[in-house]
């Protein structure tokens, strides 16, 4: 009689295969939490899964209150901490922020001029403050913070007071805003030319048509760089522009196409692209370039955002040669979108223009996360690469699939003199090394004239090399019933129908776990390539990716993107054939 098992044994055995998944996913969040941060959140002192949620802000500029994290010192108890030391010490460091933002608004700060009136005011406060008492207790020794708490806020407002230059070394990474700078155009010669050099940027730079008064330009200069800062505010619109007239130092391309140059052209400079220096707010707005030359609009074929907080230059091109070659892809497309009198300021002189577009959060949220993958692809041909690893695993999963099964049918089912002894030296091949059959592999593909070819990653599969597959699909076939065969037989067909259309079908199973098995050694395989392929056309998707990733050791969300790219179809092809994978590789212990 069936005794049922008792429920907290189910409770038990349910709860461990819980904890069991939940550990085996967890580095695999990671990979994908990684892949969508920011290279700022990588390198915070607070480990996260997942990335922090994208706020795209309706006005600008602003104070992020996220910047630094409120850790108290060491020698420093939590009660003590947060009852008495903390509010003690934050009402000293406020007091001196305070201070020091009233005495740069009256030296004529006007990004402080500015803060002083707005709604951000007591947020740059606080947010400054944190900053500044991260800084203190990174530099103080310990010993001041076991003391007595007048004798601690004492140190601190002595410490400010000895190193001012803290005061805006806090605020400053907390501080976010928009701004444009200088513009620099690049011909076919490589030449580089600053159209803003001749021009002071208050000059340069101005507001687009803008009825609701969206956005507002300052002019200042920062790190000896003059700059637009721009003030916007999308309680009032959707979106604002940027517009600036300057004429080209080179030749405008007719119709816009590089790829059009006469061969004679070759020699004089024409126009290529555009650069544009823009600060970044963090909010993730869209950023798009439109430019109005000789009667033609063209605008940026993808969008830019308003992401991480740093001083970038976006680059916009036209379409050319460099579209096709597998170098970076480090620029924007422009693409002519319209044309008419109305785009024709003049003989050579071009209008750019950019535009910004208020993002929802959800727009928000995808632009950061895809940021990463955008960035890598961008670099590395993909769909090449792409391409050359799916050719790689179906030719090798096709080969090993029909190989290895023939050498299979005729251990499992012919009769013939040595078999036992040639299935043992098949199964002895498991046992040698592959650095030792390296060179001598590399030696005959070299003679063969297969170096710097696909031919050595994929021929092999068709000559069955694997030892395995053959193992898993002999025990398959053997227990395939002698009747089918016989009746087989008696039908007129040959050893080679009866394989073809007996036992083939019936190794369905098999044939997928095999197929499994084989795509994640190709799709994986780094090593092969890596001898044999010396041509970065011929390169497959593990051997791109590490040429991409070569120098950018310490950008991990740069790797990470490049390692889920990896990872998913591994995942989709094992989550597809996981049915017959199981059932292929149970069937291989049933005897017929």
């Amino acid at each position: 009689m069936h005794r049922a098992r008792p429920a907290w044994r189910s409770l038990i055995l349910h709860g461990v295969l819980l904890a069991g998944s939940c550990v085996f996913v967890l580095p695999y969040l990671w990979l994908l939490g990684t892949s969508w941060k920011m290279d700022k959140e990588v390198q915070s002192d607070t480990l996260r899964i997942f990335p922090r949620t994208p706020v795209p802000r309706a006005t600008s500029p602003y104070v992020d209150r996220t910047t630094h994290e409120l850790k108290p010192p060491d020698d420093v108890d939590a009660a003590r901490w947060s009852g008495t030391l903390w509010p003690l010490l934050r009402d000293e460091i406020a007091r001196a922020v305070e201070t020091w933002i009233d005495a740069e608004a009256r030296r004529g700060n006007r990004r402080l001029q500015a803060l002083s009136r707005s709604a951000d005011h007591q947020d740059a406060v606080d947010e400054t403050a944190e900053g500044v008492y991260a800084r203190l207790r990174a530099t103080l020794p310990g010993a001041v913070w076991t003391q007595d708490d007048a004798a601690v806020v004492r140190a601190v407002r002595q410490a400010i007071e000895q190193r001012p230059q803290m005061l805006p070394d806090a605020f400053n990474p907390g501080y976010r805003y928009v701004a444009l700078s200088r513009v620099i155009v690049k011909d076919t010669n490589y030449g580089m030319h600053d159209v803003t050099g001749r021009t002071p940027v208050d000059e340069f730079w101005r507001l687009g048509p803008d009825p609701a008064g969206v956005a507002r330009l300052a002019y200042r200069s920062e790190d000896e760089q003059p700059m637009a800062v721009v003030s916007y505010d999308f309680g009032r619109g959707e979106a604002f522009e940027l517009a600036a007239d300057f004429e080209l130092p080179v030749e405008f391309p007719r119709g816009g196409d590089l790829t059009a140059l006469p061969p004679a052209a070759s020699d004089r400079p024409v126009f290529k692209s555009v650069a544009i220096g823009v600060r970044r707010d963090e909010t993730w707005h869209e950023l798009r370039a439109l430019a109005e030359i000789n009667g033609e609009l063209y605008r940026s074929a993808a969008p830019k955002y308003l992401g991480e907080d740093s001083f970038l230059e976006d680059s916009f091109q036209l379409p050319g040669p460099d579209d096709d070659r597998l170098a970076p892809k480090l620029y924007v497309r422009l693409e002519r979108i319209d044309a008419g009198p109305q785009y024709d300021h003049g003989p050579n002189v071009m209008r750019l223009r950019v535009q910004v577009s208020r993002s929802t959060p959800a727009e928000a949220y995808w632009a950061k996360g895809t940021d990463n993958y955008r960035e890598m692809l961008a670099e590395v041909p993909f769909w090449r690469y792409l391409g050359t690893s799916t050719f790689l695993a179906l030719a090798n999963i096709a080969g090993t699939c029909f190989s290895c099964s023939l050498a299979a049918y005729a251990f499992a089912r012919l009769q013939w003199p040595g078999r036992q002894l040639c299935f043992a030296l098949v199964l002895a091949t498991l046992m040698i090394p592959v650095q030792v059959t390296m060179i001598p592999s590399f030696v005959i593909y070299r003679q063969l004239g297969w170096y710097n070819t696909l031919a050595p990653l994929f021929v092999p599969a068709c000559l069955g090399i694997d030892a395995f597959a053959i193992f898993l699909l002999r025990q398959a076939m053997k227990g395939i019933p002698r009747d089918l065969e016989d009746a087989a037989k008696i039908d007129g067909c040959g050893f080679f129908r009866i394989y073809w259309h007996v036992a083939l079908p019936l190794m369905k199973p098999t044939l997928a776990a095999i197929s499994v098995f084989t795509f994640m050694y190709v799709w994986n395989d780094f090593m092969g390539p890596l001898i044999y392929v010396n041509d970065q056309r011929l390169y497959p998707l593990a051997l791109g990716l590490f040429s991409f990733m070569a120098g950018k050791e310490m950008v991990f969300t740069l790797i990470m993107a490049g390692a889920v790219v990896m990872t998913v179809p591994v995942i989709l092809i094992f989550l597809l054939a996981q049915r017959y994978f199981i059932q292929g590789v149970a069937l291989t212990g049933v005897k017929g």
